[in-house]
Order: C-alpha cells, then sequence, then structure tokens
C-alpha cells in the first residue's frame, strides 16, 4: 500500500506530526474514534483548506469535489488567508468511512507541504468547482438539497468557468 499518495487539507499550517482527532461537531461527523483523515483526491482534501469561521458548504458528487461560498468573491477576499495541503505515507492507513476517505489511528509525519497562498485559487488548481453564492434561496436550496446539488450548481457559474481553469460541469 505504500504507492498510494494520501492527502490532507488544513487552514493552518500544521508543525510536525499530524494526531488523530475525533470531532462530533456536526451530524457527518459519526465517527467514535481519533483519526487522521486522508484522501487520495487533491481535489477533495483541498477543500479542507477552506476556513471554518466563513459560511460555506462542501460536497462531492457525480466525481466533482465542489464548494459552495456564502457572498461573493469581493467579500471573501480579505479573508482568503490560503491554506495547506500535505501529502502524507500511505503506510498506517486504512481505507474505512466515505469513498475516497482514509484514516489513520496513529500520528502521521507528512512528506510535502504544499503552501498555496490563496485558497480559491488553491482550491481551483486542485479541480475542486468553487461556487460564491450571494442569493439566500440559491443558498438555501444548497443547504437543503445535500445530496442532491448537481441539478442546482449545474445552473451555477463557477469561478473555474470565470478563469477558464479546470472547470467541470454537472451533467444532471
Amino acid at each position: 500500500m505504500s504507492s498510494i499518495i494520501l492527502y490532507h487539507g488544513s487552514p493552518h499550517k500544521i508543525a510536525g506530526e499530524l494526531k488523530p482527532v475525533l470531532k462530533h461537531s456536526t451530524s457527518d461527523h459519526i465517527h467514535d474514534l481519533p483519526a487522521v483523515f486522508a484522501t487520495e483526491r487533491i481535489d477533495v482534501a483541498s477543500l479542507f483548506m477552506f476556513p471554518v469561521e466563513v459560511i460555506h458548504s462542501i460536497g462531492f458528487e457525480q466525481d466533482i469535489a465542489y464548494i459552495c461560498i456564502w457572498g461573493t468573491s469581493e467579500e471573501f477576499l480579505p479573508k482568503d488567508k490560503g491554506g495547506f495541503v500535505y501529502r502524507l505515507p500511505s503506510t498506517s492507513f486504512e481505507k474505512i468511512g466515505k469513498k475516497y476517505e482514509w484514516q489513520s489511528f496513529e500520528e502521521v509525519t507528512p512528506g510535502e507541504v504544499i503552501e498555496f497562498p490563496s485558497v480559491i485559487a488553491g482550491m481551483i488548481e486542485s479541480g475542486v468547482q468553487v461556487y460564491f453564492i450571494n442569493n439566500e434561496m440559491t443558498f438555501d436550496k444548497i443547504v437543503a438539497e445535500k445530496d442532491n446539488r448537481a441539478p442546482i450548481l449545474r445552473e451555477l457559474i463557477s469561478e473555474n468557468q470565470k478563469q477558464n481553469i479546470n472547470a467541470k460541469n454537472f451533467t444532471r
């Protein structure tokens, strides 16, 4: 398994080893043991660079990782402090959880740290579809339709499309 490259995203620079954590802050966190989470997908990992204090919703549908951010890109710009993606050795990881999720129950020493000065540019570069949504009705739909957002997102224009970088389209 050591040939698999795994990634872990964070809005903060982590000194030293990544330590297992246990969070039950939302209904999505159903885990019982502290773990270091990772994924084979740099796009999915880069979603976790986004600052938690900004209203947003992330997802993964039709093999596309995406983020919906409340507000405009101009409003977010002063809050964009960048982020980090860590390349991790897969030796202590097990394939557990969601289809793209790996977990290690011991500390993990990162191999390489990729720093992105802009979290938005870093996510776009990594293939995440980035949407700024400044319409309450649309954002409420995004929140309500947690498992079927593709029909909503298909009608919106992503930052990727605006910049013509790694743009992907939802099909249904």
